[in-house]
């Protein structure tokens, strides 16, 4: 059986089969798959530059670097935009032997204040599944890191949550959302606004299957699920909910607010490795049940850490994705009228081979703003930091590009966040050095609509 993971060499995406330190192969019986370095015979094209009708702008100078309170070496910004218009921006930076989650906010061009949320030296640390801090509202926070399970493997460790009622300034004793007790993976964990409480949804591997079982524990699914359990302002946590029982393992989910109620995306799993986007809604304290957000195809048999963003505004909803199916790599995004319950058909915002690591923010009550990683340059051997406006009326503008960027895990996943009617991205640098890179993006640089024609 062969594992598909596309790797971005200039310009172009091979089929590689891959060991288990480059990729994230599931398990789900007493056979496990195979996995060796073996470059395909698609390496003959290496020298064939993807040429593509809606390739990136050049970089535009009225771009400009934001300087942050972040130490040299901090790692895995988040950002969230907050109801005043300022930006809510958390990091993890070492400490010793420690690490460190820390935020600072962001007003009127000046970071005003800044705080630290938890630390630890037992922490799990990783590009792709990250803590965060979240304002629910303007006193109640949370915050979420992940903690290694003693004596656990690898992949072995727990969602840690505090919370604050007094924005940030103290923070209670952490507790977990997931009750099982169990040595296994819990993370990607989601944090969101409910009601005036605090929602969290998260990959949960207690059902997971990996070789060294066995053949033990025969009640397993085998399966990861996504879970959800609601956080009270005083710290109580609701019974858990099994949302989807068949999800993907390390392609972190997205949930997105409407007047409605939030609305959650992630990438499931079929028994024949199918591995499209599924979404469901959070109607009166119960999940609904999961539906296609669109049918790409995609069969890939290992995770490939890609996952989706969502952004509402009111009742509209855009969810943008990667998919690689049928060999071809490119970026979707699809609109939503009605809080999330149906999209329309898919868009591509890129299809000349990008690595994806996507974000997606509102620009106004018509147009969305999309980020994301491009395919290498041929000559650079740099990947490249792009955003392209998309309209409802399934128009664009052209794909603008910021800046280069290293395609790499050190960079983690680029955040974009609305600030006021412009946006701030941020990611982390490229190794040794690493350290947060925040940059500030006017809305007026992305320039006019034009038509992308719908593909199915």
């Amino acid at each position: 059986m062969v594992v598909r993971q596309y790797v971005a060499f200039p310009n172009r995406f091979f089929l590689l089969t891959l060991p288990y330190c480059c990729y994230r192969p599931d398990f789900t019986g007493s056979k496990p798959l195979t996995y060796s370095l073996h470059v395909t015979a698609a390496l003959i094209g290496l020298t064939m530059a993807a040429v593509s009708s809606e390739a990136a702008q050049p970089p535009v100078a009225r771009i400009h670097v934001i300087e942050n309170p972040a130490a040299a070496g901090a790692q895995f910004p988040r950002l969230a935009s907050l109801p005043d218009g300022g930006i809510l921006m958390s990091w993890v930076e070492p400490a010793d032997k420690d690490h460190v989650l820390k935020y600072g906010l962001l007003r009127d061009g000046k970071w005003i204040r800044q705080g630290e949320a938890a630390r630890g030296g037992d922490w799990f640390i990783n590009w792709s599944d990250f803590p965060s801090v979240v304002a629910i509202d303007k006193s109640f926070w949370v915050a979420h890191w992940l903690v290694k399970r003693k004596g656990g493997r690898t992949y072995d460790y727990d969602i840690a949550t505090s919370i604050s009622n007094d924005s940030g300034i103290t923070w209670s004793t952490p507790k977990s959302p997931h009750r099982d007790g169990l040595a296994a993976e819990h993370g990607f964990a989601v944090i969101f606004p409910v009601h005036g409480d605090a929602g969290i949804i998260w990959l949960d591997g207690r059902d997971r299957l990996v070789k060294q079982d066995g053949g033990k524990h025969k009640g397993k699914s085998g399966n990861f699920a996504l879970r959800y359990t609601r956080i009270h302002r005083d710290g109580g946590m609701d019974k858990e909910q099994v949302i989807d029982d068949s999800t993907c393992t390390c392609c972190w989910p997205a949930v997105a607010v409407t007047p409605a109620g939030p609305v959650a995306a992630w990438r499931g799993r079929t028994d024949n490795e199918i591995r499209d986007h599924r979404v469901a809604r959070l109607h009166h304290g119960k999940w609904t049940k999961p539906v296609p957000l669109h049918g790409d195809g995609w069969e890939i048999a290992g995770c490939p850490v890609n996952g989706p963003m969502l952004a509402a505004r009111g009742m509209q909803v855009v969810a943008v994705w990667f998919t690689a199916a049928n060999d071809h790599p490119r970026i979707r995004a699809a609109f939503s009228t009605d809080g999330g319950q149906s999209f329309g058909q898919p868009v591509d915002v890129d299809k000349a081979d990008p690595s994806g690591r996507v974000g997606v923010a509102w620009s106004d009550d018509r147009t969305a703003v999309v980020s994301w990683i491009t395919a290498a340059d041929t000559s650079s051997r740099k990947a490249g930091l792009a955003v392209r406006k998309l309209y409802a009326n399934g128009t664009a503008g052209p794909i603008q590009y910021l800046r280069d960027i290293s395609g790499g895990r050190d960079t983690g996943v680029p955040q974009l966040a609305a600030y006021g009617q412009d946006f701030i991205m941020a990611w982390t640098g490229e190794a040794p050095g690493q350290g947060i890179k925040t940059i500030f993006v006017p809305d007026s640089l992305m320039g006019s609509a034009r038509s992308i024609p719908p593909r199915r």
